[in-house]
């Protein structure tokens, strides 16, 4: 049965894709409607300002989520994802209401478990912040559909000077001036029928390899704690074959600020594998 090890991989492709860092606990806030609405007319640089006012603190999140995948074949399965800020990164999946796939993200190891076939595979954190320059907080903004720059996780406006910034009125383009060696990274926001500017794709783009591309559906309002997507459409190469897999959030039904934080898989009774055979598993 392919089922979980399939799964795995929709879940390593958020992860790797998007894929130590200091936590904590700050109170939720809401970011005030006139500050994220930028004049029809503003210049790129007011635009990123309205984007990032739009983006609330947060400590945890609970949310149920759904995964798909369409290539290299048919498959979906609920699931939930946790997270706690600059910390943790929980993904849960589910076929039949029976656990079958874990990845646990924390700051100093990712772990992913095949509950299934009762294997695991693991690796340092700092390993493959090394290979991509990217933290725990990045990725918790590609999950959540907001803007970062590689290596300092979320954007804020101060970080405009480091980017380089363009687009006409109806699309922002994001760049970071200088990017880890190898890879080139971009971001777009595209202007919402309510005028927030809200991010609607991620390239990133390894040398010598294709881009690993995400396109955002933002979420038709704001969160408790700000702006975040409802939806990603993640398309990528792994293991030398296609894979197109997308994420969707019930936001209706998110946890902000609970507490509650889901505990690590044992390992007693695993295999330990190599993380590499996962993705050639599946295929």
């Amino acid at each position: 049965m392919k089922t979980s090890r399939l799964l795995l991989i929709t879940a390593c492709a958020a992860l790797f894709f998007a894929a130590a860092c200091g936590t904590g606990k700050e109170a939720s806030r809401t970011p005030s409607s006139a500050s994220i609405v930028p004049p029809a007319d503003a210049t790129p640089a007011v635009r990123f300002e309205a984007m990032t006012a739009a983006y609330g603190m947060w400590h945890d999140l609970q949310v149920p989520m759904r995964a798909t995948l369409r290539s290299p074949m048919n498959m979906s399965a609920s699931g939930r994802l946790t997270m706690v800020r600059d910390s943790l990164v929980h993904i849960s999946m589910r076929v039949l209401g029976i656990e079958v796939a874990v990845l646990r993200v924390g700051r100093d190891s990712v772990h992913v478990f095949d509950k299934f076939h009762r294997y695991y595979a693991a690796e340092s954190m700092a390993a493959l912040s090394r290979r991509t320059g990217l933290t725990l907080a990045d990725v918790q903004c590609a999950l959540l559909g907001r803007a970062f720059m590689p290596g300092r996780g979320v954007a804020t406006a101060s970080m405009a000077s480091r980017l380089r910034l363009g687009g006409d009125e109806s699309l922002l383009t994001i760049a970071p001036l200088s990017a880890p060696e190898g890879y080139t990274w971009s971001m777009d926001a595209a202007r919402l029928g309510d005028g927030r500017i809200a991010l609607s794709a991620l390239s990133v783009r390894p040398q010598g390899a294709p881009a690993a591309t995400c396109a955002y559906t933002p979420a038709a309002s704001l969160t408790p704690v700000g702006a975040m997507a409802s939806a990603l459409e993640l398309n990528a190469v792994v293991a030398k074959k296609k894979l197109s897999a997308s994420l969707s959030y019930t936001l209706a039904d998110a946890r902000w600020n609970a507490g509650a934080v889901p505990a690590m898989p044992s390992t007693r009774g695993y295999t330990r594998i190599d993380p590499a055979a996962i993705l050639k598993a599946g295929f």
